[in-house]
């Protein structure tokens, strides 16, 4: 049906008669090579010819993974990590090409008993590292397949390494490994999976307008001559937000179509061709899975053998493996952050008033970090489980029990309409065309199977309602004690003045059936952008920010710090004094007036950062991309940095000694190493504030926490 799509298609009963032509055309749509010796027979060569490639032991440890979830009626997920064109900016979400390789697999799996989900976690004006450094808690731990596409913004072959080395290491899965065949030879070496999408025929050409009605829908307006070229790029997009339904009427007028086009942003024509190539690797793969459990089972029986499809010490063994994987950072030569830009403060050459920083090995990174599991929490999305995942989730809750002190928390928000989307008539073909979502999932499927997505959507949105009720509750028990208690001058204790910019609300998953951003304010309310940047912030006011960090086992804490902010900790509005005198905003009047004020922020706050999405998307061209230099550390004067370790305050630094250790780890990645010890294990507290002459202006933001 995937072939049938583009006008190559053979229906079961053979009543189509494809020419000659098309019999190559069939061909050449995805061609497929299995390699039996990588070694010396180098994927390059076979990526030079644009074709799907993975190798014999390859598709042996995807038939173990198949045919393992079909017998335990396990879960698989596919997870892909990119920047903004494999984000499908410019397009509405759930045509983003990842995606539509999920639309197509989800109803075949599930035939199978299987719950396939794609995660499609590309973020614009970004890479993958600074997800990466979180391990797999933010793209998933039970990961089968993952996808780096991100050679664009990363051109570095480190973070290809890392990106790839860290989905081995510190998920629950070792998943199968897609995308760069550059650095695909030393994992297969250590049993892992590996292959690469490839490329193949885009369908018949379209000439003109008229004949383009002639063409099949799918490939309409894909694939055009040299000279009539103007007439694909007149039809490169097809998007829209909004399709009329009983239930809700927008209050904000929506948009034409999805904004977010650019000259390397491919259109919604180019996405599905792509995503349906990507299912059928899969398709492929599931396909020789099925082959080897009957030839299996044809020669010793029913049921099948457990050595044949047990995973885990398959998943062990590459585990255990994969940090000697070479091609990552090294402390001798290429330290996590050691890069300079041209012009850049480097040594003793020191001014005491300048606007760059210093990159100096004390504040790189270890590349340890290359080899052993990490950890992360973050505000940025999509990501997976986002609430499990949220940094406000070990945030040490202040005195009257609150990690967000607004009254009106941003997450709070309730979708303006349920689940599920109506249909979008520019993504669906028309009655007499092949509608491969349709007819993959025609056969009648258990309702709770077939609606599980939907219910696991709804069941978020029941999470985080019952995290706010938990959140009250404890909220009232830690007021109660500390009613009864006192706080010592100088003893550690989370402040009042914490402001969280959740940034969009809802279930911003990365999958199709997130429920993303739905609120009045949104103009393109089927966008489905997943795109976020939420961060804490503090100025002197503030008080202490205290996160509370479990599982230590390497000795390992850091953040991503944005220190160039102004005034961005909205909580300490009209405040003079650090935690307003002592009460923060838990006065009736002040509350009254905040939670007015925080509808009004959070809807400021997604203006501010999809100015800056766009702004970073703008310079994705890595002409014009640099990896040094990085944002200012400080944009109001001079400021005192602290901050402490279980209580204990283990650094004082004015604004140049901040400096010093502020690294830039990648583009529109700062960072802070708070830990870097490995005799250090178990449960610590972080805590940061900020010290100036009592003004507002100077703020620290965090948007990333990670640890190992």
């Amino acid at each position: 049906f995937l072939l049938s799509e583009y006008g190559v298609g053979i229906p079961p009963d053979g009543s189509v008669q494809l020419t000659d032509e098309q019999l190559v055309q069939r061909e050449e749509f995805s061609p497929f090579v299995i390699i039996d010796d990588l070694e010396n027979e180098p994927p390059t060569k076979i990526e030079a010819q644009g074709k799907q490639w993975t190798t014999r032991q390859s598709l042996d440890g995807f038939a173990r993974r198949l045919i393992h979830a079909i017998m335990t009626g396990d879960t698989f997920n596919m997870v892909m990590g990119g920047h903004s064109a494999a984000a499908g900016h410019g397009n509405n979400f759930v045509q983003s090409y990842f995606i539509k390789a999920g639309e197509t697999l989800e109803p075949v799996f599930a035939h199978l008993g299987v719950e396939l989900s794609a995660f499609n976690l590309a973020q614009g004006g970004m890479g993958t590292f600074q997800q990466a450094l979180a391990g797999m808690d933010l793209r998933g731990k039970h990961t089968d397949f993952i996808m780096w596409d991100s050679s664009m913004t990363e051109k570095s072959g480190q973070l290809f390494v890392f990106f790839m080395k860290q989905a081995l290491i510190s998920g629950n899965r070792a998943p199968f490994l897609f995308g760069d065949g550059r650095g695909m030879r030393d994992f297969h070496a250590i049993g892992a999976g590996v292959g690469e999408h490839g490329g193949g025929w885009n369908g018949p050409i379209t000439v003109d307008e008229v004949q383009a009605l002639q063409v099949p829908w799918a490939a309409r307006y894909l694939n055009c001559e040299r000279e009539n070229q103007a007439i694909c790029k007149q039809h490169e997009y097809d998007s829209g937000c909004w399709v009329d339904r009983d239930d809700y009427t927008p209050v904000t007028p929506q948009d034409a179509q999805v904004g977010g086009r650019a000259s390397w942003h491919p259109g919604n024509r180019v996405h599905k061709i792509r995503g349906r190539r990507i299912a059928l690797f899969v398709l492929r793969g599931l396909d020789y899975a099925l082959q080897k459990w009957a030839e299996l089972t044809a020669e010793s029986g029913h049921p099948l053998a457990e050595e044949h499809w047990h995973v885990t010490e398959y998943y062990k063994d590459i585990k255990e493996k994969a940090p000697s994987v070479p091609g990552c950072y090294t402390d001798e030569t290429f330290p996590i952050g050691k890069k300079r830009r041209r012009g850049l403060r480097t040594g003793g050459n020191t001014t005491a008033d300048f606007h760059g920083r210093q990159l100096d090995i004390e504040g790189s990174w270890p590349a340890r970090l290359c080899d052993i599991p990490l950890q992360g929490r973050s505000l940025w999305g999509p990501r997976a489980n986002p609430v499990e995942t949220s940094l406000v989730s070990i945030l040490k809750p202040n005195p009257k029990g609150d990690r967000d002190p607004n009254p009106n928390p941003a997450y709070t928000e309730e979708p303006v309409y349920l689940p599920p989307e109506k249909m979008m008539p520019w993504d669906t073909p028309p009655g007499n065309e092949v509608n491969v979502k349709q007819i993959a999932g025609a056969r009648r499927l258990d309702v709770s199977g077939h609606n599980r997505h939907l219910q696991r959507s709804q069941k978020e949105l029941m999470l985080m309602k019952s995290k706010i009720e938990a959140d009250h509750r404890h909220r009232h028990d830690i007021a109660e004690i500390n009613n009864s208690s006192r706080h010592l001058a100088e003893e550690i204790v989370p402040g009042y003045g914490i402001s969280v910019d959740w940034g969009r609300t809802g279930v911003c998953d990365g999958t199709s059936h997130h429920w993303c951003d739905k609120k009045d304010s949104n103009k393109c309310l089927l966008g489905g952008t997943q795109d976020n940047r939420g961060m804490i912030c503090i100025d002197s006011l503030s008080g202490w920010l205290v996160f509370e960090i479990k599982n230590v086992k390497h000795g390992f804490i850091g953040a991503r710090i944005q220190a160039w902010h102004k005034n961005q900790a909205w909580m300490t509005e009209g405040w003079t004094e650090v935690n307003n005198g002592g009460n923060g905003n838990y006065d009736q009047r002040d509350r009254a007036l905040l939670e007015k004020k925080s509808s009004e922020r959070n809807a400021e706050f997604i203006a501010q950062m999809e100015r800056e999405i766009e702004e970073d998307i703008l310079i994705e061209d890595p002409k014009q991309r640099r990896l040094g230099g990085g944002q200012s550390c400080g944009v109001a004067g001079d400021y005192t940095f602290e901050f402490a370790i279980n209580g204990e305050i283990k650094a004082s630094w004015n604004k140049d000694q901040f400096c010093q250790h502020y690294t830039r780890l990648a583009y529109n990645f700062d960072a802070i190493k708070f830990m870097d010890d490995e005799s250090q294990t178990g449960d610590f507290e972080l805590a940061i504030r900020l010290k100036t002459g009592g003004g507002r202006e100077q703020t620290t933001c965090i948007s990333h926490i990670y640890w190992a």
